[in-house]
């Protein structure tokens, strides 16, 4: 009887789960190694590892990547060793992605996007993030982390609701409850050409019993959705209509291995969308280095489309300060779209070396920045700049 059951479980797939593959930078590989009690090792290059760990490891890694790198996803987890393999051999098309320009950036809605930057309100991004800060966490397995997934889809019908031609909706994921939110506004002439504009809304803190813990993320990341609503809000407003398609979205459990944008991404891809841009708004609201404002990560983005974001802060955004710096392997949700050979650009707050210490705490909160939304305001202007720019 036994036997028959161990059998049958076998067959069901009920120990499938007992490892996960995940793909992390190799620079993060020994330190891993002495801190995991299984990580093996399955293939590893100068830049990438492919590594088989156990599930109940998945947290522990998770929080030496927050600990020590500083790198707010850290991994990428896969559901298969094939996809992770697929993932780990895609080095020299990553390579290609960086600096190959997928569509021509150009510069010419001055008059539009002047008149739409102004209209940022830093009170409605504070608004936004105090809210979802509210939330005693948006854990990707805990009940808070679903009902803020429904906050968010909320706000978002209502900033729409009189438009028939905007959509929002769940896109569930089966391995956790926690959905992600995609807003869509259709295209009118290039329909089939999608420009996604998203950050993760999921929050972490501590090590033990995450699904309980404390994690406001004011910073990380309610500060990225608060912006992103805002972009949102404004584009309602004023009945804008694209060309191209545009997505909004709010991703699921990137804290635990970018798993919500790297299922959404995996799934466009083998659905043959036309994805032209991806923008990814993780962090905005916290002041970091003091003589620039917005810096952009050269790795695991475009190069093409990171520099004509940063014409848009010079033509749209005054005063604004802009530099560049290096994220890692795995850093936040625009890598899942590269990793899908899509274009993909991350502004972010500080250099990593400035990096917010207080995210994946009970302190992340809205006054370690200040308790105003003033920062994150340069980044709603940026994103109101590369909606309109892009959209056309």
């Amino acid at each position: 009887m036994i036997k028959l059951l161990m059998t049958t479980l076998i067959s069901l797939g009920a120990f499938a789960s007992e490892y996960t593959y995940i793909t992390i930078g190799a620079d993060a590989v020994q330190t891993n190694l002495k801190s995991t009690p299984y990580f093996n090792v399955i293939k590893a290059d100068n830049e990438v590892a492919l590594v088989k760990v156990k599930n109940e490891d998945i947290e522990s890694i998770s929080k030496l990547m927050h600990d020590k790198f500083r790198r707010c996803g850290g991994f990428v987890a896969h559901e298969t060793q094939k996809e992770a393999l697929k993932t780990f051999k895609q080095n020299e098309l990553r390579r290609t992605i960086k600096s190959m320009p997928f569509v021509d950036y150009t510069i010419t809605k001055n008059d539009m996007v002047k008149s739409l930057v102004t209209e940022v309100k830093e009170s409605n991004i504070k608004e936004v993030i105090e809210k979802l800060s509210s939330f005693h966490n948006r854990y990707y397995k805990a009940q808070s982390g679903v009902d803020s997934q429904a906050w968010i889809k909320k706000k978002w019908e209502d900033l729409s609701t009189l438009r028939s031609d905007v959509k929002v909706e769940y896109f569930k994921h089966s391995a956790w409850p926690q959905p992600s939110v995609i807003m869509t506004i259709e295209g009118s002439s290039k329909a089939d050409e999608i420009v996604v504009i998203g950050g993760h809304a999921d929050s972490i803190a501590g090590y033990w019993a995450r699904e309980r813990a404390r994690a406001p993320g004011a910073d990380d990341n309610a500060s990225g959705i608060a912006t992103i609503t805002e972009i949102i809000k404004i584009a309602m407003e004023n009945n804008y209509k694209p060309q191209r398609t545009i997505k909004f979205m709010a991703y699921a459990a990137e804290e635990v291995g970018l798993r919500g944008s790297s299922e959404i991404a995996k799934t466009y891809k083998k659905e043959g969308k036309n994805v032209v841009g991806v923008v990814q708004f993780d962090m905005t609201n916290h002041k970091g280095t003091d003589d620039l404002d917005i810096v952009f990560m050269t790795d695991y983005t475009n190069e093409a489309q990171t520099k004509f974001m940063g014409k848009l802060i010079n033509t749209y955004v005054d005063g604004v300060k802009w530099g560049y710096s290096k994220c890692g392997y795995g850093c936040s949700d625009h890598a899942s779209w590269h990793n899908n050979g899509f274009p993909a650009s991350m502004p972010f707050e500080s250099t990593m070396g400035d990096i917010n210490k207080h995210i994946h705490t009970k302190n992340d909160l809205i006054e370690r920045s200040g308790g105003n939304a003033d920062h994150a305001a340069k980044f709603a202007k940026l994103g109101v700049a590369f909606l309109v720019e892009m959209g056309k």
